[in-house]
C-alpha cells in the first residue's frame, strides 16, 4: 500500500464483472481510494453499470494502422527487451505483412513474430531466418473484426 492509501486498479475486460462485482468498486472509487481503469473490447455504455461510468472519463482507443505496427516490429527486433538477443534476419516486406494481417492489433503482430522466432531453426550460421512463407504459417488466418451490432 503507498503512503496515501490509494491505489491504481486496473481491470481488463472488466466488461465480464457482473453487476454486483461492479457495485462493490463503486465506494472505492467514489471515495477516492481506488482509481479505476477499466479496459473493455465491448461498448463500456452497455457493459459497465452506469454508476461506474458516471463516475469515469471513458476513452476509446482505435486500431493502430500498418505503418505504425511495422515499426513497432522494427524496434521489437533490435528492442534489448524485445528479441535483440536473437540473430534474425527478415525482410522488411515480411515485416509488413504481418503488419496488415493483426488488423490493427499490435499484441497479435508481436505474437505472430515471437511465435516465427522461436520456432523457426537457427541456421549454420546462427541466424533465424523468417521468410514469407514461416510468416504466413505463424499468421494463420486474417484476424476478423467482429462488431456485436452488425449481426
Amino acid at each position: 500500500m503507498n503512503p496515501s492509501g490509494k491505489c491504481i486498479l486496473f481491470i481488463d475486460e472488466i466488461h465480464r464483472f457482473n453487476k454486483l462485482q461492479q457495485d462493490a468498486l463503486l465506494p472505492f472509487v467514489e471515495d477516492g481510494t481506488v482509481i479505476l481503469i477499466g479496459a473493455t473490447t465491448e461498448n463500456p455504455y452497455f457493459e459497465v453499470n452506469r454508476a461506474l461510468i458516471s463516475r469515469s472519463m471513458v476513452f476509446k482507443l482505435k486500431p493502430l494502422d500498418k505503418n505504425e505496427i511495422f515499426k513497432i516490429l522494427k524496434n521489437a527486433i533490435v528492442n534489448p527487451e524485445g528479441l535483440a538477443t536473437y540473430n534474425i534476419n527478415i525482410e522488411d516486406n515480411t515485416l509488413m505483412k504481418i503488419a496488415e494481417y493483426s488488423n490493427g492489433d499490435v499484441r497479435t503482430a508481436l505474437n505472430c513474430l515471437e511465435v516465427a522466432v522461436l520456432t523457426t531453426p537457427v541456421d549454420g550460421n546462427g541466424v533465424i531466418n523468417i521468410t514469407n512463407e514461416i510468416a504466413a504459417e505463424c499468421i494463420g488466418k486474417k484476424k476478423a473484426m467482429f462488431d456485436k451490432s452488425r449481426r
